[in-house]
């Protein structure tokens, strides 16, 4: 089990300190460049690739709390297409694509995105 939480002064978005991953044996892995965006991206792509025998992962309540307590993010959802089976970003509620946040009012592509965070 992982779980993800999101390091702020409650109640203020504007205090982001962190991005952190711990799993059941009490590792910690900190995402801390600044950016949010950056961040979350780099820890999803951690959970992906480092953790595959974690066999539940989770967010804990700072990571709802930290988007609803400002408007500085959108979600945007990591998808294939069905039949070319490229990734795209969605930016419509998706129930199958990975979660990823963008800065509120932008749409960058998957590729401006992976650009974007350095990857």
């Amino acid at each position: 089990m992982s779980i993800t939480r999101v390091r702020y002064k409650e109640t203020k978005q504007d205090t982001y300190k962190a991005v952190e991953v711990s799993t059941q044996n009490k590792k910690i892995k900190r995402f801390d460049s600044g950016d949010f965006v950056k961040d979350w991206y780099d820890a999803t792509k951690y959970i992906l690739t480092e953790l595959p025998n974690e066999l539940h992962h989770s967010n804990s309540s700072t990571v709802d709390h930290f988007i609803m307590d400002g408007d500085a993010y959108d979600s945007a959802y990591l998808e294939f297409d069905e039949v070319s089976e490229q990734p795209y970003l969605s930016y419509e509620n998706a129930f199958d694509g990975i979660e990823l946040f963008v800065k509120a009012g932008t749409k960058p592509t998957w590729n401006e995105l992976r650009e974007l965070c350095g990857d």
